[in-house]
């Protein structure tokens, strides 16, 4: 990762009032949390992760370079033998009481707190964030305000992103982002704020100015456990410190309840169609409102009137879904809370393109239109399928797959939204470590009549299956994977994507 010039740092004024330790003045070039990514200069980080310890993995991060190690004071007693190590090789190892919890001061700090003089727009929600984080980077752009981008899709400027392992990344490489963004003359930046992101701290310390709630559904138990921890997880952001406005879904039911906690903030509720808050009659709470009326889905894409307060305008865009229109409003609503003209806002949605794996539309002359998509929650599948129906003039044909070692009680769900298809296919998506007979078996238990169900364990050739045996009018929508180029079986990453698949079958059909 490109490595900002203007931080020279030395161990002892880094750490400073954080250790009661003498340190010394070794001079630091980075800091890291993952011993793989340490490059040589860095302070490495060693807190507690979800399985092991950082401290495991300590020799290896000196040995990449690194000329520190730091760790709290319970990990010095519990792995004395490699403080004693390191410390005997001439590496400096310190202790700072809850660790975990102040990498991102320490972050902050070296990276010369780079939020600050940003604007930072953080979007949580079950479904919807990575769109709506592209299109407000889109829109930004548009209107000569350069915005950065960090979410699913990766991290950067533009369309130049590069990966990332997380949605959320973890709360130092967080801070090297946003540095390396801001010297390269980002102004804004949009970031996805997942569930487990804010439970694990990541954001912690971070100036936030906009949090935008997309929707609330099923997600993620396989770590929160309960509905309640997940919702809770997600709340925390929109009571952020600082925080100086709230975009929800006022559609949403925990939308309307974010938007009526308690706060300083400006407060802007978009929905489409007449579900608005009852915020908006309180005379002690002030809503902007914004919502979309007279909604048309064609082939072309979307049409609809938008309307707040200030202004109402005709907006035309080739997104497919009418989840989308939620989205789009959504983007321009984080435009207006960041002080943007309404014309200006409404004028940069034009500027708005189709994001990779959401609602991708793929086809050839006299074959069948085929939708890549990362629905991988009932609630998306469902909206997804909806989607697709009114762009379908045929048959509507559905391949999709549920997740392995994730929530097992999604995957009935996932079935029961399938079948709104006319045809069902039933595949792998990430089997993980599953045997793929289990994950199926429980998935079709989910379908009012699983013998009409298709099942190819394959991927790939389910795939082949649906666009070949599809008609012309028909559709084809591809679910669960959208822009993802591996497919997890055991612990490995195989090379595969739903778009490439979709391409290589086209061209052969052509």
């Amino acid at each position: 990762m490109k490595q900002t010039t203007a931080n020279n740092w030395t161990l002892d004024s880094l750490l400073e009032d954080l250790s009661g330790e003498s340190l010394p003045p070794v001079s630091v070039s980075g800091v890291c949390l993952d011993s793989r990514l340490v490059r040589a200069g860095d302070a490495y980080l060693a807190v507690a992760g979800a399985t092991t310890h950082g401290m495991r993995f300590a020799d290896a991060a000196v040995a990449a370079g690194a000329v520190a190690v730091v760790c709290s004071a319970q990990a010095m007693q519990l792995h004395d033998q490699v403080v004693g190590s390191l410390r005997e090789s001439g590496i400096p190892v310190i202790g700072i009481e809850g660790l975990d919890r102040r990498c991102a001061e320490i972050a902050s700090r070296f990276y010369g707190a780079p939020d600050e003089g940003m604007t930072v727009i953080a979007v949580t929600g079950t479904d919807g964030k990575t769109s709506v984080c592209r299109f407000i980077t889109q829109a930004f752009t548009a209107i000569g305000q350069p915005c950065g981008y960090i979410g699913t899709l990766g991290w950067g400027m533009g369309d130049a992103l590069q990966s990332t392992e997380l949605t959320t990344p973890d709360a130092v490489t967080l801070r090297r982002m946003l540095a390396v963004m801001k010297s390269q003359g980002a102004s804004v930046v949009a970031l996805e704020a997942s569930s487990h992101g804010l439970a694990e701290g990541r954001l912690d310390g971070l100036h936030l100015d906009v949090a935008v709630l997309t929707n609330l559904g099923r997600d993620h138990l396989d770590y929160h456990e309960t509905l309640e921890a997940y919702r809770a997880a997600k709340a925390m952001l929109f009571s952020w410190p600082g925080l100086a406005s709230r975009v929800v879904n006022s559609g949403d039911r925990f939308g309307q309840e974010m938007l009526a906690v308690p706060g300083d903030v400006r407060r802007y509720a978009y929905c489409s169609g007449a579900a608005v808050s009852s915020l908006g009659s309180d005379p002690g709470v002030d809503v902007v409102t914004i919502t979309a009326h007279d909604v048309i889905c064609d082939d072309r894409g979307l049409h609809f009137t938008l309307q707040d307060a200030e202004a109402t305008a005709s907006i035309n865009t080739p997104l497919l879904g009418s989840f989308n229109v939620d989205n789009l409003l959504a983007c321009y609503a984080s435009l207006r809370a960041c002080g943007v003209a309404a014309n200006q806002a409404s004028h940069s949605l034009a500027a708005v393109a189709p994001v990779a794996g959401r609602m991708e539309r793929f086809g050839r002359p006299g074959g069948a239109t085929v939708v890549v998509d990362y629905s991988h929650t009932p609630q998306a599948l469902g909206a997804a399928i909806e989607a697709s129906r009114v762009h379908c003039h045929g048959s509507l044909w559905v391949v999709f797959g549920c997740g392995g070692d994730r929530d097992p009680g999604k995957r009935a769900p996932m079935a029961a939204a399938a079948e709104a298809a006319d045809h069902v296919v039933l595949t792998d998506d990430n089997p993980r470590t599953e045997r793929s007979e289990d994950i199926i078996r429980d998935a079709l238990q989910g379908f009012v009549n699983p013998s009409a169900v298709t099942v190819i364990g394959d991927r790939a050739r389910a795939i082949e299956y649906a666009i070949t045996h599809a008609a012309r009018k028909d559709l084809v929508l591809i679910a669960g994977k959208g822009h993802e180029d591996y497919q997890v079986i055991g612990t490995t990453r195989h090379p595969f994507s739903d778009r490439a698949q979709v391409l290589s079958v086209l061209e052969r059909a052509s």
